[in-house]
């Protein structure tokens, strides 16, 4: 299945197409990140997880190289199409939007469960 892509916008209005990360580019992040699930599994299901418990998991997932600012260095930089487009120039919210497309974390970016029967 080819990486999708897309036109988002940004909040002052600015159009720009973005890619998502390939699974090649996102394995070693993703490595990162079951293993340090799996040191807290023993907390059960992360719905289950206090508010200490989440934070604690935040923070060892930032310590272990495998947390958001690791995202955004390692995948932003690379799945933004468009000429020209600064990093340190959007916001928060924007970045996030970026991240959330990216990663395939939406509805519409999530890969079909028919291709993962194949």
């Amino acid at each position: 299945m080819p990486v999708a892509e897309k036109e988002l916008e940004l909040d002052d209005g600015t159009k720009i197409l973005v890619r998502q990360a390939s699974g090649r580019k996102k394995l070693k992040i993703e490595a990162i990140q079951a293993r340090i699930f799996r040191q807290f599994r023993h907390y059960g299901s992360p719905e289950d997880w206090t508010i200490e418990q989440h934070e604690e998991f935040a923070d060892a997932l930032d310590e272990a190289g495998g947390g958001i600012e690791a995202q955004v260095e390692a995948w932003l930089p690379d799945c933004i199409q468009t000429e020209g487009v600064d990093l340190d120039d959007l916001t928060t919210t924007e970045i996030m939007t970026l991240l959330n497309w990216v990663r395939g974390d939406t509805e519409e970016a999530a890969i079909p469960l028919e291709s993962l029967q194949e």
